[in-house]
């Protein structure tokens, strides 16, 4: 049987780590080309010894210094991480955070691959552009993240015309968290996430419900959605990950544990193979589900996501790209939780009274106005 060759973008990471389970449990089905990761490269050598992988990627130029990384072809700086990629390669997974990798993921676009795709803020950035450019090139975007990879396979399901979809959120952190509290939220509660291990910037993305937006706009770009076509609730468990929505009254959903092997998994297998080694949910294991409207005087975040959705062009870019810098200085500890969505939108004002917004900008005009906010971000009293 020919073996999976895979590129992880992001292995030392969460969902890589999701990933390598997957690969540690069918060991003969996969060969590793090549692993990535930003700084943690003691980690991406234990990893690349493990699974006799020859190619290693660090955001970092390290390798004169580092003796261990001689034996590896190494690639520093994201730069040249579309090295590392080949004609062989099946399946990449590209979980790289935030926009550092914008132009990696735009090679990989017109690459003609399949790509599992755990990176929303990327998709939001180059917004039309992707699919278009998949679509030229032959490439398949699989989204990992649950609730978008939920969907994708509600509706590879021919049930008949769909009106709209659902997609479920935690409530993070701060759900019953009393209102006149969140001035004084610390940057450790704001990491604590109820359900998910994740890192520093999404979980911090998961208590402002910034996330949340950014997966409505997401999922508008993934399956040319019109707006009205998107709703999200919460749900504390985190056992239904979306829904679909059809005009004949029915709606279908997918439910599953929490576990990020159950949608990566799908990348490699068919849906329903139990080659990811995950628990079989028990409905009986919860006494109830819930379900909740969005509070938007909790979660602000939920409205400004939707008002950019709604402009296009290029302010989902700037909401996505404020918000990066933002959660930055919140960790820094230079401003407070609630500063994030609030200096976004004074933030977003500022951008488009002294900039036109392109309504269909290339990747230029992306980088041109995010250069744009690095020197003029605005930082002071709210």
């Amino acid at each position: 049987m020919k073996k999976i060759n895979l590129v992880i973008y992001g292995a030392t990471g969460s969902i890589g780590g999701s990933v390598l389970s997957i690969v540690r449990s069918n060991r003969k089905k996969f060969n590793i080309q090549g692993i990535t990761c930003n700084k943690n490269y003691n980690k991406l050598i234990k990893i690349a010894e493990e699974f006799n992988v020859k190619k290693l990627g660090i955001n970092k130029r390290i390798k004169s210094t580092v003796k261990e990384l001689n034996k590896y072809h190494v690639y520093e700086d994201i730069s040249s991480f579309s090295k590392i990629y080949d004609s062989k390669t099946d399946v990449i997974i590209y979980s790289i955070s935030g926009l550092a990798g914008l132009d990696l993921f735009h090679k990989l676009c017109k690459s003609g691959k399949k790509i599992g795709m755990a990176n929303k803020e990327c998709i939001i950035s180059l917004g039309e552009n992707f699919s278009k450019l998949a679509k030229k090139s032959g490439s398949i975007i699989v989204p990992l993240d649950s609730e978008h990879n939920s969907i994708f396979h509600l509706l590879n399901n021919d049930h008949g015309s769909f009106d709209s979809i659902t997609i479920t959120a935690t409530g993070g952190p701060f759900r019953k968290l009393p209102l006149n509290s969140f001035n004084d939220i610390s940057i450790e509660q704001a990491l604590l996430h109820p359900i998910w291990k994740m890192g520093k910037k999404i979980s911090v993305d998961s208590a402002t419900m910034v996330n949340k937006a950014l997966e409505i706009i997401e999922a508008k770009y993934l399956f040319n959605l019109e707006d009205n076509q998107i709703n999200a609730i919460i749900h504390p468990q985190a056992i239904v990950h979306a829904m679909v929505n059809y005009e004949n009254g029915v709606t279908t959903a997918l439910l599953n544990k929490p576990d990020m092997r159950i949608p990566i998994s799908s990348l490699f297998f068919k849906f329903n193979d139990s080659s990811n080694k995950a628990k079989q949910l028990n409905l009986e294991d919860y006494s109830k589900l819930e379900f909740y409207p969005i509070s938007t005087k909790r979660y602000p975040a939920i409205i400004l996501g939707r008002e950019v959705m709604k402009i296009g062009g290029l302010a989902p870019n700037a909401f996505n790209y404020l918000n990066e810098i933002l959660v930055r200085y919140f960790l820094k500890g230079a401003i407070k939780f609630v500063d994030i969505t609030a200096l976004n939108e004074i933030n977003l004002e500022k951008i488009f009274a002294k900039n036109r917004n392109i309504i269909k900008p290339n990747l230029s005009d992306i980088k041109n106005i995010n250069n744009w906010i690095d020197e003029n971000v605005y930082l002071g009293s709210i």
